[in-house]
């Protein structure tokens, strides 16, 4: 019994070759409330309406905490952002000082 029941889920798991229209389906990941981070198939072609789920059912903890975990990358990624603007404006006013005292520093010695 449990070796088909193992068998069965890693068939329904399996990418499907083809949809209704013939293409390739492929997997997008669903974030509404109901069914936050879970992986299913669709058609490219969205008036094929194929859908078959990736992955089994979420328990409720993961419904929690999965939308909260996508929130703080969310962020962690808007901070990375803003440091990363922040460390180009410091490499470029960086440049700028070097140049000013290189100029400096020539103007010094030439005269």
């Amino acid at each position: 019994m449990e070796a088909s029941s193992s068998a069965s889920s890693s068939l329904r798991r399996r990418a499907p070759f083809k949809c209704y229209c013939v293409e390739k389906p492929v997997l997008v990941i669903s974030w509404t409330t109901d069914n936050p981070g879970r992986r299913f198939y669709g058609c490219p072609n969205y008036w094929c309406k194929f859908f078959q789920w990736h992955d089994d059912e979420i328990c409720e903890r993961g419904e929690v905490l999965i939308p909260e975990q996508r929130q703080r990358i969310i962020k962690l990624e808007a901070e990375v952002a803003r440091r990363y603007k922040r460390e180009k404006f410091y490499i470029v006013a960086l440049a700028f000082l070097l140049v000013i005292c290189g100029i400096c520093l020539f103007n010094c010695m030439a005269g």
